[in-house]
This record gives C-alpha cells, structure tokens and sequence, in this order.
C-alpha cells in the first residue's frame, strides 16, 4: 500500500494507539541529553494489546534518510506482550523521526510517528529580567534567525504550567528562551555542532527570597516559581543532565534592600544542588543602577566573590557592556552578554582553545608601596590591565561635552578624591594618591551612579586587552608591603648551570625567581618556590655566551615585596674551541698578575675582559699585535671571562682564574 488517503491514516492510527499502549516514546521537538559518547539512547517500550501481530519495528530517519530498522519479535498468540526497544542518536547538526509499525503477516500498521527529535546539551536560565526576553525580539530574530536545532520546553504563558507542558523551537512560544539564551544556543551550534534546550526560569523584577521560595515537602509545588522551573525541567526528562544554570540576579535588592544577600544566595545554592546535582553554576555579577541600597556594592563583591565561596561556581562581569540603559540593555548589549557567557561554556564544556582572559578580571590583592602614597591592584597572573578615560562629545557639533576619569571609580575607606591618576602594566594597576595614606580599605565602583551628563554609569571602566571588565569590588583591605629579599647572589657553576642565593627578612606563602638575557632583555618567571626557599639552581640556560640577570620577590596572599636588586652572571666557560687561535698563560694568573698572549701568525685588535657578573673590568684597544701582556694589578682574585679579537676575522673567548 503506497497511499493512504487521510481519513483512512486516521482510522489506522485509532486503531493502532488501542493495540498498542507506550510506556516510552519520544515527543515532536523533544531534545535527549548527550553522553559522553556524544550520543543519546532513545527508549521505546511498552505493550502489545492485541494477538496475530509478529513484530513491532522502530524505523530511524535522519534528515529524511532512513538510517536504521530495529525489531523485536512477538508471539502472535499473545494477547499481551511487553516490548523494549532503542536506537541511538546523535549530537549533531540533524533532527530524527522515528516510526514505529506493528506487523501481522505481510502487512504493516503504523502506530506512532515522531519528528524533528534532537541530542545536545541542555541549560538553565533563572534570575530576573536582563535573562528573560529582550528587546526588539521580532526585529532581530525573526526569518534571519534559524532555530531549527535549537529547543525550548515551556508551557503557554497563562496556561496550566503542567498540562500545557510542550516541546517548541527555540523562538516559541513568543521566544520566551530570550535573547541571551537565543545567542548562547546559536553560538554553541555554529562553533560545535550540538544542539541544546534552554529552559527559562526568569521572572521579572523577583527578588532572591521570590526565586528561591521551595515547598519544602514538594519541591515541584507550581505554586512558586523555583517549583515551575524544576516541573519543566522534571517532566521534560532533564532533571539529571542540566550542564549548568545560569544566575542572572542582584537588581531587585540592589535598587531597595541589599542587606543578608549573602545568606539567601546561600539557601537558593543548597537548594539548586539539591534538586539539579552539580550542575556548574554561572553567577554574574550584577550592573551598577542609578540609584538604590548603600549596600549594593557589598552585594556585587559577595557576587564577585561567590566562586571562592561555593564549589562548581564561576562568575562574569556585566558593568561596562554596551548599551545600557541604567537596567536594562539594547539588543547589542544582550548580544555582548551572550558572546562572553559562551566563551566560558565553550572553556568548561567543548574543549576551547580560545581561553586567553575571556574572564572578568578579578582583584587578588591591594598593596600599599613603602611610602604609602600609591597603591598596587594585582589581578590574576594572565591578565593584561588595561587604563583609559573616557570623553563625551556631542553628536550635533562634535564639541566636547564631559569626561569620566578612570581615577574618579576608586575609593579609600569610602572617601572619593584620593587617587590622582593610574597605569596600568601587565596584570597590575597602580593608583597613585594625593599624599599618604593610612587608609585600610579600597572599593571600586559606587553602590549606584548618576549625575548631570547621565542617569547611569557610562564612564571607563577597568579592563583587560581583550576587553572585559573587571569585577567592581567593595572594601578590599590594603596590604602593606613586605620586605624585600636582600643579598641576591649568582655564581656559575658550569657552561649551563647557574646557583642563585638570597636572604628573605619575611617569609612568604610563595617566591618567584625571574631571569633576563642580555643587558635590555625582559625579565620572564623562571621558577616559583615556596615561602622557605633561599636557593636555586638554574640549569639549561640555551647560551653559553649570554649574560643573564635574575630577580625575586616574595609574595603572600595579601601582599608582596618590591624586587631584589639584580645579580648578573655569565656561564662558567672552559675549552671554548678544540684549537684555540691565541693561547692564554699562565692561567691561573700567578701573583705577579700578569697574563700574556701569544696569537703565533695572526695578530690580537682587541682584549677586553669581564667579571661573572658581565662587567668589563679591563680593556686593551692599541696596535694589532700577536704577543701582549696584560698586566691585571687592579682586579681582585676571583673568575674572569677575556674575549679576543684577531685582525683577520676570528673571536676567542677563554675563562681565567686570578688568585
């Protein structure tokens, strides 16, 4: 039977759902969470009700191709038999359709058919407005918005939140995934392949104590908004393999009462571990708005401060991004959001490589320097600081009309005005100050802003080359600086060892050791030890010939030292060449301190000689000769490196004692 008219597909599909009763099957749209194997075990299963059938059959398509037929047998005397089949499917860029056919002698029956079926990854979006939908949804992701193997599982707004219950794509219904959500799913699929399920939570304007109310006997309970986001989540079959939840939230108390923030994040963390495992849980750290609680930067640190706090956390920035409105954001703004929440999925989640400071830059530590009157903010090692101000023209003339000043953000013991300017150099920024100070608490960013140019923060804000912004933080104690190591020494020990030795006044938690080659080249880490160590080794230097300079520093988790002073050594040479052009003798240099050269056919231009250390501390520039003595009165005993240069080209460099 090649067609069937619909009136007769009707009958054959009544007929078939009282033969057959489901205990697993898939729905339209449903997305399945992938397994490490990148793939999904769809179950189909339930009972035959009826006798003379020999087999029911899953046929898998995909993408309109059939791909796989899986059986199972059935006794066609049975009135009654069970049946379990799978197939497995893949996380990837295809949708799935299953049809499931009852067969009795030559003749088949379909009794069931299932389309557009998914495996991919699924997240959790929950918090308040800047999660839920955005702005200009129609506009921005309409035709040109391709969700085909993006998911969404929610209920019809105002319908009953369990039996409305319904797998849509993501821009249905009334794309309640939102703009954020849109964008992370979009991105995922472009860079990788998966699809995903984002089912949001958002509740406009909730409070933490709303979000977080659980029915402690039934967690589900509809009544509450955490219990119709776990319903959704439960009843969608995803309860154990949500990747992580996003925890967009902190406006509602920044605006009115921030006060025991810290407690109620608290309660809602212990909840969500409960009801979701150990999903990763994703906190951003809420904007600054235009007015509100006092205590609003205390809640944005504790936010910043959350991953430290709770296992499994991870936390990014939201001041400073494009097009804010002093609550919410333009689509742009949205889209900024999105773009940097993916990067750190794809780092936790999809292997990234793309891994460099695409986190909020979060301050380690503050340290006064020895005069106190400027202070050192070090972010985490990877960080390359950015400093800038910023400069408001007017569209209409292009006349200047105000400026912000990065200096203006930060905070002494609360007091403003303190800070003259800032630079910023690899992972540090210093402030320096008006005078010195004795404060003992730094913040940066005001609890709320407004002024006369704007009813909201626009001004500069920290930030990496990469340009995300830092953290704002509120209250950090100020470090005094510890005392710096003394009596840095290098000696050579062969042609590629060198032992370094010091004296530490204050133990340190860490040490680091850093070496430069040449006279101008850059410092770079070599080594870090612990708070103990007062020697080093360091072996397989590549150049024989160089010089190399060290530093240390000690570090603590709250402060550091300034650098040691720098020691300079060359390698220990020996035999540099199996025939050498210019014998040198005798060596070591007897008490007469006089040191001859014989250069036999080829005559010396030049001689110049140095300590370990890389200083030359005597030369010989006159006539070309091939015999010389040196005499060397004026050097102490020790180890000397002499270079020679012969007039026809060659150079020669020997190692000689003095005693």
């Amino acid at each position: 039977m090649k067609h069937i008219y619909p009136a007769v597909l009707l009958f054959l599909v009544n007929v078939s759902l009282a033969q057959v009763r489901f205990g697993q099957l898939p729905k339209d749209l449903q997305l399945y969470p992938r397994t490490s194997q990148n793939q999904a075990s769809v179950p189909i299963s339930g009972t035959v009700n009826a006798t003379g059938f020999r087999q029911i059959s899953v046929q898998l398509w995909r993408e309109g191709k059939l791909s796989t037929v899986v059986s199972q047998t059935l006794s066609m005397a049975a009135a009654s038999q069970p049946f379990q089949l799978s197939a497995l499917i893949k996380a990837e860029p295809a949708e799935y359709r299953f049809r499931i056919f009852l067969y009795k002698n030559n003749d088949s029956t379909l009794v069931a058919d299932r389309q557009r079926v998914v495996c991919g990854d699924v997240y959790v979006l929950y918090g308040q407005s800047n999660i839920i939908p955005g702005t200009s949804l129609a506009e921005n992701y309409g035709a040109g918005f391709n969700d085909r193997y993006l998911r969404n599982y929610t209920y019809i707004n105002g319908g009953d939140p369990v039996s409305t219950l319904n797998w849509y794509p993501a821009k249905e219904p009334f794309a309640s995934v939102g703009t954020v959500g849109l964008n992370i799913q979009r991105l995922i699929l472009e860079q990788y392949g998966i699809p995903t399920v984002v089912i949001n939570g958002a509740i406009g304007g909730a409070t933490i104590t709303e979000l977080s109310a659980r029915d402690p006997l039934y967690h589900g309970n509809t009544n509450t908004s955490y219990g119709r986001l776990l319903t959704r989540v439960q009843l969608a079959g995803l309860q154990q393999n949500v990747k992580a939840i996003l925890w967009r939230q902190g406006e509602a108390e920044s605006g009115g009462n921030a006060t025991g923030y810290g407690d109620k994040f608290a309660t809602l963390y212990k909840q969500l571990r409960e009801d979701y495992g150990n999903a990763r849980l994703y906190v951003a750290q809420a904007n600054l708005l235009g007015s509100g609680s006092e205590a609003a930067g205390t809640l944005r640190d504790f936010q910043r401060r959350t991953r430290q706090l709770f296992s499994n956390v991870a936390t990014i920035a939201t001041v400073g991004t494009r097009d804010y409105d002093g609550i919410h954001y333009f689509d742009t703004g949205y889209r900024q959001l999105a773009f940097e929440q993916f990067r750190l999925l794809a780092r936790d989640f999809y292997g990234a490589t793309d891994t460099l400071q695409i986190g909020s830059p979060d301050i380690q530590k503050v340290v006064y320097n020895a005069r106190r009157d400027s202070v050192t903010l070090v972010f985490e090692p990877s960080m390359q600081m950015v400093w800038r101000d910023t400069t408001y023209y007017s569209f209409a003339t292009g006349a200047q009309i105000g400026r912000r000043f990065q200096k203006d953000a930060f905070f002494l013991d609360n007091k403003a005005g303190l800070v003259t300017n800032g630079a910023a150099s690899g992972n540090r920024v210093i402030l320096r100050l008006n005078a010195a100070s004795s404060a003992k608490t730094l913040t940066y960013m005001s609890p709320y802003f407004s002024d006369a140019l704007s009813p909201f923060y626009n001004g500069p804000t920290l930030r990496n080359s990469r340009g995300m912004r830092a953290f704002t933080f509120a209250d950090v104690a100020i470090a005094d600086r510890i005392a710096t190591p003394t009596q840095l020494a290098a000696t050579p020990i062969d042609d590629k060892q060198i032992r370094l030795t010091w004296s530490v006044p204050t133990a340190g938690s860490q040490q680091i050791v850093e070496r430069a080659v040449g006279q101008s080249g850059s410092f770079q880490l070599v080594k870090t030890l612990d708070g103990t160590t007062r020697s080093y080794v360091d072996t397989g230097l590549p150049d024989p010939y160089a010089l190399y300079r060290y530093r240390v520093r000690v570090l603590t988790q709250t402060s550091e030292s300034d650098y040691s002073a720098v020691a300079r050594v060359m390698l220990l040479i020996l035999g540099l060449t199996d025939a050498p052009v210019v014998s040198v003798y005798p060596n070591p240099v007897g008490p007469d301190r006089q040191l001859n050269l014989d250069a036999g056919s080829t005559t010396v231009s030049t001689v110049v000689i140095r300590d370990m250390q890389g200083q030359v501390v005597s030369e010989w520039r006159g006539r070309a000769t091939s015999q010389l003595q040196l005499p060397l009165h004026q050097l102490p005993s020790g180890l000397y490196v002499t270079d020679m240069n012969t007039t026809d080209g060659q150079v020669q460099q020997e190692k000689i004692v003095i005693r």
